[in-house]
C-alpha cells in the first residue's frame, strides 16, 4: 500500500470544514453535508429565545413618537424598501454572481449579440457587432410580418405583438432576479422582448429553411418607394433585405458560431413564454404542426456536449423557462432514472483518486457506449470504469460554465453539471491524466493541448457550491475508494504493473521461473543420487 501514489496535494487547497483530507485541483468549490437548512434552525432558536434589549437609557416612550428629520429619513427608507411583487412564475433569468463571474467574466458576457434587458446597454455604435445585430434584429421582424404577404395583415399583426408584449410586463420582470434598470418602461421592455423574440424566432425557421427568399410574386404591394400611408407597414420586395443580410459582418461564419454560444449564456436570455407568445402570433399558414421546442432544440444539436444516439426526451414548452434551460432539460436525466439515498450520499467521500493513480491501482477506463448522456458514469466491481465520450472545443468551457451557474442561481434544478464537473476535476489533475483518458476514447480533445483541457475542468468549479446529498455519483465516489484502497487490489495492480507491464518483463519472468525450476530439477536429482546411490 505504500508503494502507491497518494493522492496529488499540489493544488490550492481550500479551508471548508466539510471538505476531506486532500484537495484536488485548482477548482475550491465548496462541499457542505446536506442543503443548507441554517436557516430554519437559527429562526427556531430564536422563536424558543427571543432576545428582548432593555429600553436604553434616557429615552421615554414619549420621545419615541417624535417626529425628527433623522426618523423620518429612516422611515422613507423602510417604506421604499419593499419586496418584489411575484406574477404567475418563477425568477429564472439570472445574473451571474460575482464570487463565480470573477474567474471568467467573459463566459458570461455577450460577444455579438444582447438578448434581454441586462446587456441591452451593449448596444452602442462603440460595439460595432451589436450594432449590426440591433439591425438585424429589425429586418428579422420585417421578415416575419412578410410572411402573411399582407401590408394591411402585417401592420395589424404587429400592433398585435406590441400590446401582446406590453401585457406580459410584470410576468417578464418577475422572471429577472434583478429589477431592470429604470429605463425599462412597460414600452420599452415590450420592444427589447419583441425583437430579440423575433430575432430568434428567424433563426430557428430560418435554421429548417422556413424563411423563403422573397420574390415579386409573393406580395400585394405594386409601389416600390418607401412611402407608406396610413400608418401602414411598408413590405419592400426583398432586395434591400437580402443586401443587408449580405453586409461584411454579418455574411461571416463565425459571427453565427458566436451567436449560438450568447443565446445559451445565463445572463442573455428572454422568458420561454415570450417565444411562445411571439410564435403563436406569427405563425405563417404551413406552421401549425410546427414545435417550438423542437425547433429550438435542432438549433443547438450541433454544440451539443453529448454524443449519444438517444434523442433525449424534450419537455412541454410551457415548462421550458428560457434557451439555457432547454439545454438543461435534454442534458440531465428524467427525475425516474436516478432516486437519490440522501443518508447514503451524506455519508460518501467527497474525493477520488486521479486518473492516473486509479490506473496504478488497478481501475480500468473504458468508454461507454449507448450511453444516455455524457452525465452517465458507472463503476464495477472488477475496476472497470466506464465513461461516455465527451468532446471538448473553444466553446465547452463558456458552455458548462452557464449550465453550471443556473444550478447555482436557480433553487428548483437538480445540480448533475455540477457534480459532473466535480467529478472530472477529481478525475484530471494534470496533462498525463487527460492523455491517459484520451487514449482510452473518453475524451476528444479539440483543445490546443492537454494542458489546456486539464486547465479547463481545474477551475470550472472554482467558487461553486454543491451539497453532498445532491451527489448522484456518491455510490461511485464509494466504490471507487472501496476498491482504491483494497489491500488486494493494490497488490495485485503492483504485481501486473512490475511483471506484466510489458513483454519485455513477462519473458524475464518466464525465464526467471524456468531458470528457478531448473535449479530445483537439478538440486532434486543431485540429493537423490546422493541417498540412493546406484
Amino acid at each position: 500500500m505504500d508503494d502507491l501514489p497518494r493522492p496529488s496535494r499540489h493544488h490550492a487547497g481550500c479551508n471548508n470544514p466539510y471538505m476531506d483530507d486532500f484537495p484536488r485541483g485548482n477548482a475550491k468549490e465548496e462541499i457542505v453535508q446536506r442543503t443548507p437548512g441554517w436557516i430554519d434552525k437559527a429562526a427556531q432558536k430564536y422563536r424558543n429565545n427571543p432576545r428582548k434589549p432593555s429600553n436604553p437609557a434616557g429615552i421615554s416612550e414619549i420621545e419615541i413618537g417624535v417626529d425628527s428629520p433623522w426618523m423620518n429619513m429612516v422611515r422613507t427608507q423602510v417604506n421604499t424598501r419593499r419586496g418584489r411583487a411575484h406574477a404567475n412564475g418563477p425568477c429564472t433569468i439570472f445574473k451571474v454572481q460575482e464570487n463565480i463571474l470573477q474567474c471568467n467574466p467573459d463566459a458570461y458576457t455577450p460577444l455579438v449579440v444582447s438578448i434581454g434587458p441586462y446587456h441591452h446597454h451593449q448596444c452602442s455604435p462603440r460595439y460595432s457587432n451589436f450594432l449590426a445585430m440591433e439591425n438585424y434584429k429589425w429586418l428579422c421582424l420585417r421578415r416575419l410580418l412578410f410572411r402573411h404577404r399582407s401590408r394591411r395583415g402585417a401592420t395589424e399583426l404587429l400592433d398585435k405583438c406590441l400590446l401582446e408584449m406590453k401585457s406580459l410586463d410584470a410576468d417578464v420582470q418577475t422572471c429577472y432576479s434583478e429589477p431592470l434598470h429604470r429605463g425599462f418602461d412597460a414600452e420599452s421592455l415590450a420592444m427589447v422582448m419583441l425583437l430579440d423574440g423575433c430575432f430568434i424566432l428567424h433563426l430557428l425557421l430560418k435554421r429548417q429553411n422556413l424563411i423563403d427568399d422573397v420574390s415579386n410574386s409573393d406580395q400585394d404591394n405594386d409601389d416600390d418607394d418607401d412611402q407608406v400611408e396610413d400608418g401602414e407597414i411598408l413590405l419592400e420586395r426583398g432586395k434591400r433585405d437580402k443586401e443587408m443580410e449580405e453586409e461584411p459582418l454579418l455574411g461571416t461564419l463565425w459571427i453565427w458560431n458566436f451567436v449560438l454560444y450568447d443565446l445559451l449564456k445565463l445572463e442573455n436570455q428572454i422568458p420561454f413564454f415570450v417565444l411562445k407568445t411571439l410564435f403563436g402570433l406569427l405563425k405563417a399558414p404551413g406552421d401549425e404542426d410546427l414545435d417550438l421546442v423542437n425547433l429550438a432544440f435542432k438549433l443547438f444539436s450541433d454544440i451539443h456536449p453529448s454524443n449519444s444516439q438517444t434523442r433525449p426526451v424534450l419537455p412541454a414548452a410551457d415548462q421550458v423557462h428560457h434557451l439555457l434551460h432547454l439545454l438543461h432539460s435534454t442534458l440531465v436525466p428524467s427525475k425516474n432514472h436516478h432516486v437519490l439515498d440522501i443518508t447514503q450520499a451524506v455519508k460518501a467521500p467527497k474525493r477520488i483518486p486521479n486518473a492516473t493513480e486509479l490506473q496504478q491501482a488497478g481501475v480500468k477506463f473504458v468508454k461507454k457506449i449507448n450511453a444516455s448522456s455524457f452525465l452517465d458514469i458507472s463503476f464495477h466491481s472488477n475496476g472497470t470504469m466506464e465513461i461516455p465520450e465527451i468532446c471538448l472545443y473553444d466553446h465547452t468551457n463558456t458552455l458548462f460554465r452557464n449550465l453550471i451557474a443556473f444550478e447555482q442561481c436557480y433553487p428548483n434544478t437538480r445540480t448533475y453539471i455540477t457534480i459532473y464537473a466535480a467529478f472530472m476535476d477529481r478525475l484530471i489533475d494534470t496533462p498525463k491524466d487527460v492523455r491517459l483518458l484520451h487514449l482510452n476514447g473518453i475524451l476528444t480533445n479539440g483543445l490546443s493541448t492537454d494542458e489546456a483541457a486539464a486547465d479547463l475542468f481545474n477551475k470550472l468549479c472554482y467558487q461553486i457550491h454543491y451539497a453532498s446529498d445532491r451527489n448522484y455519483l456518491h455510490e461511485l465516489f464509494v466504490d471507487v475508494n472501496k476498491y482504491y484502497y483494497s489491500r488486494w487490489n493494490q497488490w495485485r495492480a503492483r504485481l501486473m504493473r512490475d511483471y506484466f507491464s510489458n513483454p519485455w518483463t513477462i519473458i524475464s519472468l518466464m525465464a526467471a521461473v524456468l531458470l528457478l525450476l531448473l535449479t530445483v530439477e537439478q538440486s532434486f536429482f543431485s540429493a537423490y543420487s546422493y541417498f540412493r546411490p546406484s
